[in-house]
């Protein structure tokens, strides 16, 4: 699972003080999740010490590899998951978990987030996937963080958050070109020829992706998948938390939704649900008064099936490397380099 990190966000000393209990003692911090940009520790308090706070805490703090702190630098994904909670969760509607301290210092890209930890809660599985019941309800969520600022004004007020255009995605491009030869070689016995071939086609094409975007815009997540979801289940009911806002932006809100149903099915399995999903999340923009004509929802849920391949190939070039990253990396490839071929989404390119 990792080592502890020394960071002083996880010490008694800080916690006591930012947290507004001035007996609070730390009992035990251990690891959790399987984040490779920063490392979050679930942190529990000494009994007799912690008042009115809950008895643990989740506490995520800076990555202790190297090349993820510079990969952080690089996306600004500090800033940004501390600019959520600090300045978006309250103007959206999706579950997310509640914020109990948050600080970030630009200079030196440190932070300390704390948080409510989810007890009871299992995360998602990148790997094996989802069952459609925890899609339905992961999609709700999506309406329920898409919906409120859908075409918004409010969307401007948010100027530090990257927004998508031409120019502001200039540097994805270049970064997609520069490092999908080093992804290839190393995938090559991991990832599937067709799909490899596919990446070359989409990388030789990729300002015709960016030049497809559609006009409608929100906040989105970016990284909507099962891994940065907690599911809990009650009376055969399920829930789900959203955390992991290290790559919150704006863009079309359909990026989100088939970033998630790509990479939680197996290509046979989402053949046989993502129109249904589709739909589902269609129907939830309506009940939000939001109009947009079925055929142009189809095809943004088209067009996108490029974000995941685009997050598999950049996202494994830039984060330490493990067994099980690059397992999750590779899967994610094959599964949304095949829903683009099956949905046919390069011939969206403009």
């Amino acid at each position: 699972m990792g080592e502890v990190s020394s960071h002083k966000g996880v010490s008694s000393q800080y916690l006591a003080q930012y947290l507004g209990e001035p007996n609070l003692e730390v009992e035990s911090v251990l690891p959790i999740g399987t984040g490779q940009m920063a490392e979050s520790y679930r942190v529990k308090f000494s009994p007799l010490g912690h008042g009115q706070l809950p008895a643990s805490v989740v506490v995520k703090v800076p990555s202790q590899s190297e090349s993820s702190r510079a990969a952080s630098r690089i996306t600004r994904c500090y800033e940004l998951e501390t600019g959520f909670y600090t300045h978006v969760q309250s103007l959206v509607a999706v579950d997310a978990p509640k914020c109990l301290h948050v600080w970030f210092d630009a200079p030196s890209d440190d932070f300390v987030l704390v948080l409510e930890d989810i007890i009871g809660s299992q995360q998602g599985d990148q790997l094996s996937g989802a069952s459609v019941v925890q899609a339905q309800t992961s999609i709700d969520q999506l309406v329920k963080l898409h919906a409120p600022l859908w075409n918004s004004s409010k969307l401007n007020s948010l100027a530090w958050m990257p927004r998508h255009s031409m120019e502001s995605s200039q540097g994805t491009r270049d970064l997609l070109r520069s490092v999908f030869p080093g992804f290839a070689a190393r995938f090559a016995d991991l990832v599937e020829a067709e799909v490899l071939q596919l990446g070359e086609k989409l990388v030789s094409n990729i300002d015709g992706y960016d030049r497809a975007f559609p006009d409608n815009e929100t906040i989105v997540h970016r990284d909507f998948r099962l891994d940065n979801l907690l599911f809990t289940e009650s009376n055969d009911e399920v829930s789900v938390k959203v955390v992991d806002w290290q790559t919150v932006g704006i863009s079309a809100g359909a990026n989100d939704l088939s970033y998630f149903i790509g990479a939680s099915f197996a290509p046979e399995q989402r053949g046989v649900v993502e129109a249904e999903l589709v739909r589902r999340y269609h129907e939830g923009l309506r009940s939000y008064d939001i109009e947009l004509p079925w055929t142009q929802m189809w095809d943004q849920y088209r067009l996108f099936a490029t974000s995941g391949y685009i997050m598999a190939i950049v996202a494994s070039m830039l984060v330490k490397q493990t067994d099980r990253g690059d397992a999750m990396f590779a899967a994610m490839a094959n599964r949304h380099g095949q829903q683009m071929i099956d949905l046919e989404t390069l011939s969206l390119f403009r």
